[in-house]
């Protein structure tokens, strides 16, 4: 037959005829299988393994995984269990802390600081002259700036609030 080398054993051929027709021709001798008993069993699902690894063996996983909607595939993701499972210390002992400190703008934080005390507020309020109870605003004020920078530094490096603060802490107010 030309230059066409025949097939060498059964399952070649049958597989040669092609993957449906493979699988009819397994399915035929199942029910062969099922009547000549044990032996015919084994053998049966010794073709079955052979027949299907030369099915996956044949197949383009790359063709197949292309055809996979991912977006679908992940809707069907549970979350909760997915984080569960999460192991968060052992993601905490992998964090570099001194990349973070680094990363951080300090002039950005000053900024945000100033922004929130308004020094320039203040004196517009006090007509210039800084009278107690403007000296109180600005003192409080600096006092929850403080509070606002100690949080962030307890945030950026992992404090739990168990570790005693430098902070100093606000000046009571005069009763009035």
């Amino acid at each position: 037959m030309g230059g066409h080398r025949g097939a060498e054993s059964p399952l070649e051929t049958i597989l040669l005829l092609g993957p449906r027709l493979a699988l009819g021709a397994v399915a035929a001798a199942d029910a062969v299988a099922g009547r000549a008993g044990a032996e015919m069993g084994r053998l049966r699902r010794a073709a079955l393994r052979r027949l299907v690894a030369a099915v996956v063996d044949q197949l383009d996983l790359d063709d197949l995984v292309s055809r996979v909607d991912v977006n679908r595939v992940a809707d069907r993701v549970d979350v909760n269990r997915v984080a569960d499972r999460v192991d968060v210390e052992r993601v905490a002992r992998r964090v570099d802390v001194d990349a973070m400190v680094d990363r951080a703008d300090p002039v950005a934080l000053t900024r945000q600081v100033l922004d929130e005390i308004d020094v320039g507020r203040i004196v517009r309020d006090t007509g210039g002259g800084l009278t107690g109870e403007a000296l109180d605003a600005v003192r409080l004020r600096s006092a929850r700036a403080d509070r606002l920078v100690d949080a962030f530094t307890d945030r950026l490096l992992r404090r739990n609030g168990t570790v005693p603060s430098s902070r100093p802490q606000p000046p009571d107010r005069p009763p009035r």
